[in-house]
């Protein structure tokens, strides 16, 4: 099971629902400046209510970026013993962007939400391979779908769509369960589909 970190920036982002979040796959971690010294009840409510799945990291001294530095250190220190996971950072401070990229680059899934009700987690979204070879076919056969004609735009396409909830061999997986189906084939990276007929055959 992927473990979703949810990391909020309470000095950036002070209005939180944390209700959607009571989850297993879920743990959230509220990151409190040091002049943050009183939290409104409901939150601590809803904090209480995850057990140990809900944690606070308190920021003893003021600093440009203290608290930012708090939240990189504890994704670097969980994405180094917990596997699989996902972090997902609350706030709306574009500072993290270039380092999400960075994570990205060594295949460690993170994204940023300005607000929770942003979070894709919280959305429908396929997340096996059956239901997302069938997302896919759909997509790909209705009338304005574009279909990948190579190999590499074919990955391109799976990963777009299913973005940030899939891994590289994910989208393998994908592919070829596409072909197994006879959505489409692949030939020297070359992609074709079937023609359907007026009958739909």
């Amino acid at each position: 099971m992927r473990i979703n970190f949810v990391l909020v920036d309470y000095e950036n982002v002070s209005s939180l629902d944390l209700s959607n979040l009571d989850r297993e796959d879920v743990r959230v971690i509220v990151f409190l400046g040091p002049n943050q010294v009183k939290l409104p009840a409901a939150l601590v409510m809803q904090m209480q209510a995850l057990g140990s799945r809900g944690e606070y990291v308190p920021v003893s001294a003021a600093g440009p970026n203290a608290l930012d530095f708090h939240i990189a250190f504890t994704m670097g220190e969980r994405s180094g013993r917990e596997h699989p996971v996902f972090f997902h950072i609350i706030s709306k401070d574009a500072g993290f962007d270039p380092l999400l990229t960075y994570m990205k680059g060594k295949k460690i899934l993170a994204a940023r939400y300005c607000s929770v009700a942003e979070l894709r987690l919280l959305k429908a979204v396929p997340k096996t391979t059956k239901e997302r070879v069938e997302a896919f076919a759909a997509k790909v056969n209705s009338p304005n779908g574009t279909k990948p004609r190579t190999e590499k735009t074919l990955s391109n396409a799976i990963r777009a769509m299913f973005q940030p909830f899939i891994t590289d061999e994910e989208v393998a997986a994908v592919r070829a369960a596409l072909v197994a189906k006879k959505v489409l084939q692949i030939t020297d990276g070359k992609v074709t589909y079937p023609v359907v007929g007026p009958s739909g055959t």
